[in-house]
């Protein structure tokens, strides 16, 4: 005796579609890897309008919202600054009117951190970041996926 199917059943030829499709978007330029360097071309893509809830690797918390016109809020324990926001060189600036500002590499650790990085200033005009991390931080509208839960840091 056979058993019977009920409803319509995915042709094998979409079955094979459809895990083509999964299978390029998981290969596709934008598709997130650890540890990897945020491209320049992504970086405004993946910043700008966004507020990034983050912390120093001295576990001091912050908070920063690029805005989509370049202009930048930011707020720590210290208090808010205001300024601008740019990327420059493959790197994301950020530039205050009360504090020192400066350029970071960026690499992003899974799909909702941003892991901050200063230039090597002893490699010259053309160096890479620096071994440690500066700063991490997540778009606080989604769950972090940054590796140490902040919750540790405290």
């Amino acid at each position: 005796m056979s058993a019977m199917m009920v409803g319509p059943q995915p042709s094998r030829s979409r079955l094979l579609a459809g895990l083509a499709s999964v299978m390029l978007a998981a290969m596709s330029p934008s598709a997130v890897r650890a540890g990897e360097r945020v491209p320049e071309g992504e970086i405004e893509k993946s910043l700008a309008g966004v507020t990034l809830d983050g912390i120093y690797n001295n576990g001091a918390f912050f908070t920063e919202t690029y805005n989509e016109d370049g202009s930048v809020r930011y707020h720590d324990i210290d208090g808010a600054d205001s300024g601008q926001w740019s990327v420059q060189g493959g790197k994301f600036c950020t530039f205050y009117e009360t504090q020192q500002g400066a350029c970071f590499f960026v690499e992003r650790d899974g799909t909702n951190c941003f892991t901050f990085f200063v230039p090597d200033e002893k490699g010259g005009p053309d160096a890479g970041p620096v071994k440690d991390w500066t700063s991490r931080g997540w778009d606080r509208r989604k769950p972090s996926t940054c590796p140490t839960a902040p919750e540790i840091q405290l």
